[in-house]
């Protein structure tokens, strides 16, 4: 059932259903028409309200990006909010598509699933009972600057994830630090991909010339605009942070693997002279003087314990070990 926010003359509001949706589509009354998941409903009623076919088109096409339309007086406008119903928002990052077709007194939203934003900016109106001083316009432009405000706390986490995750990878690098990285650069890759499309629908609304919009509604779009720039701002500035935590993972991971082949060449280097005495000696020659040595075989280990210990000592002096 759509929820139904129906603004009287003396100011007041009327709260419903379905029985407040004639009211609400009276031209002389504004009215607010939230539909949430209600396909069949939303579809017919946009559709009886003689809104653009391809806008109705668009609003039932799932991943659509955020854009701004005009069609005859009428503004369609598609933005993307996060989606608060999983549980954590901030790890997985997916956003819910808000349509809405505006109109001299109308407003009408369509979401498939909850939105806070929609949520607070209804709860607020339906507590205190009385309009917004600017009509439908200032309840679209209410439901969008909540919706970018709610991506500000989201950024800052990831903010946050990106500062603890770069002084991990100075301690320790293994494949967990290499997910979260690939986790982060993921979300900050979504958030960059919905900001872009949202900075020139914003910028749209903020100068239209359209009746609709009087220069208090341009005013407060213009202050929506730059949150959203300041956010493009902030996300790039994260890209290149994680970027650098990415570069400072890949040369401790290098540097450690240069010091395990560095041990492993200096046990190489010892064990070679090591080798070259026992395959001398290991040589199946009838006439070799030192084969009838008594003691042959336990000089021939000192000598090499000498010269093993020799190396080490040198490689140690040399700063090598």
């Amino acid at each position: 059932m759509p929820r139904v926010l129906v603004f009287q003359r003396d100011g007041s509001v009327a709260v419903g259903g379905e029985e407040l949706l004639e009211q609400a589509c009276d031209p002389s009354i504004a009215g607010w028409i939230d539909f949430e998941g209600e396909r069949e409903a939303a579809e017919k009623l946009l559709g009886d309200l003689k809104f653009h076919p391809l806008a109705i088109e668009d609003t039932f096409t799932q991943l659509h990006q955020p854009r701004v339309e005009e069609y005859d007086g009428d503004l369609f406008v598609i933005v993307r909010g996060i989606d608060f119903n999983d549980a954590d928002p901030a790890a997985h990052l997916e956003t819910l598509k808000l349509a809405a077709f505006l109109r001299q007194n109308l407003l009408v939203t369509m979401h498939r699933a909850p939105l806070r934003s929609v949520q607070m900016v209804r709860q607020r109106i339906e507590e205190s009972r009385r309009a917004l001083s600017g009509g439908v316009v200032q309840i679209l432009w209410s439901v969008c600057d909540e919706m970018i405000g709610l991506y500000l706390p989201v950024v800052d986490t990831i903010g946050a994830e990106i500062e603890k995750l770069e002084a991990e990878v100075l301690d320790a690098t293994g494949r967990v630090q290499l997910e979260k990285i690939l986790s982060l650069r993921r979300r900050l890759g979504t958030l960059r991909r919905i900001m872009l499309p949202h900075r020139a629908v914003f910028s749209h609304l903020a100068n239209s010339r359209d009746d609709l919009f009087d220069a208090t509604a341009s005013l407060n779009f213009r202050d929506t605009l730059d949150n959203v720039l300041r956010l493009t701002d902030a996300i790039d500035q994260l890209r290149d942070q994680l970027a650098n935590v990415k570069d400072t993972y890949l040369s401790v991971v290098s540097q450690r693997t240069n010091e395990i082949m560095k041990v492993l060449t200096l046990f190489s280097a010892i064990m070679l002279p090591l080798t070259f005495i026992a395959g001398v000696y290991g040589m199946n020659f009838e006439h070799m003087p030192e084969l009838p040595t008594r003691y042959g075989y336990f000089a021939v280990l000192g000598v090499m314990t000498a010269v093993g210990v020799g190396m080490v000592l040198w490689f140690r002096r040399r700063g090598w070990f």
